[in-house]
């Protein structure tokens, strides 16, 4: 993980030898309870939402854009 994530920001997950789990999310949340950050993500290829710890959902992911939609 290079950065921390930004509501907005637009991110592309790939895992070496998995192509089957790489995908392009958007964050549409970020939020701590106790000691504990989560991510809440959308694929951007079929809309789906999804939210887990953010050391999980972002392992191998590298931010595509920041949250004003400017590309890296």
């Amino acid at each position: 993980m290079t950065a921390q994530p930004r509501i907005g920001s637009v991110w592309a997950r790939r895992i070496p030898d998995y192509p089957q789990h790489d995908r392009d999310f958007r964050v549409t949340g970020v939020f701590t309870k106790g000691d504990v950050t989560y991510v809440e993500v959308e694929d951007l290829e079929t809309g789906s939402p999804s939210r887990g710890l953010l050391e999980y959902m972002l392992d191998y992911a590298e931010p595509l854009t920041g949250d004003d939609g400017t590309a890296y």
